[in-house]
């Protein structure tokens, strides 16, 4: 990763600041969904049955929905996010830019690792635990890009651009997602955020979207959450 080049005393005190700020955090919420959703497929991978076709098949399909998410997750943040940015502040996303780079390759690594695995034949056991190190591997250095940029780079962001601009480019970029996609992140977003981050999401999508799409997108909360859950965030104030 080349984000080691930051220097170390920098990053504790972004994270600081920029948690205690009372500005838009635009990575704030669907990372920790991916963050969610890392630690399912590592948990998938550490204890898959290579041998089982049925498990294997099922485990790949998974992996490669995840992988898919990631790239287009870090397609919408150079167009969405990196792009404006590198108008005002050319040098501010060089890092980022070699990052997302590395994971584009990375992705692509896994994703042949997977087609093998798929296969199955004898070496299905030692590829299994290949994609197991390889993920690890992304997973960690995902994670410390991520951290960066719910720090250093909003940070930056906030610097350059008023919290009005920044919802902006949220709204373009989730006008970009079918009801699919919504549903899809919703499903790990409502097992991922805090009550209150999910209410206040829910309540922007309520603004947001029809009222027979929305009351669609509560659904597939309320049934990832389960009855206690949900009361909750129903009774959340942004709900209200």
């Amino acid at each position: 990763m080349n984000l080691t080049a930051i220097p170390a005393k920098r990053a504790p005190d972004a994270i600081a600041s920029c948690a205690a700020a009372n500005r838009v955090q635009p990575y704030r919420t669907i990372h920790k969904a991916l963050r969610l959703m890392f630690g399912h497929a590592l948990e998938r991978t550490g204890a898959l049955d290579a041998g089982d076709a049925e498990e294997r098949a099922a485990f790949v399909d998974e992996v490669e929905r995840l992988l898919g998410f990631c790239a287009d997750h870090l397609a919408h943040e150079n167009h969405f996010f990196h792009e404006p940015l590198r108008a005002r502040s050319p040098l501010a996303v060089v890092a980022f830019d070699d990052d997302h780079a590395d994971h584009v390759a990375g992705i692509e690594e896994l994703r042949g690792l997977l087609a093998r695995l798929r296969d199955g034949g004898p070496r299905a056991a030692s590829l299994a635990y290949e994609i197991h190190l390889r993920l690890s591997q992304f997973v960690g250095e995902s994670l410390v890009h991520m951290a960066e940029e719910e720090s250093t780079l909003t940070s930056t962001l906030w610097a350059h651009f008023s919290d009005a601009e920044i919802m902006t480019f949220e709204s373009a970029l989730h006008a970009t997602f079918t009801p699919e996609q919504h549903a899809f992140h919703l499903r790990w977003l409502a097992r991922a955020l805090n009550a209150s981050e999910l209410a206040e999401l829910l309540a922007a999508m309520k603004q947001a979207l029809p009222a027979p799409v929305f009351d669609a997108m509560a659904d597939v909360a309320r049934a990832e959450l389960g009855p206690q859950r949900w009361g909750r965030i129903a009774r959340q104030p942004a709900l209200a």
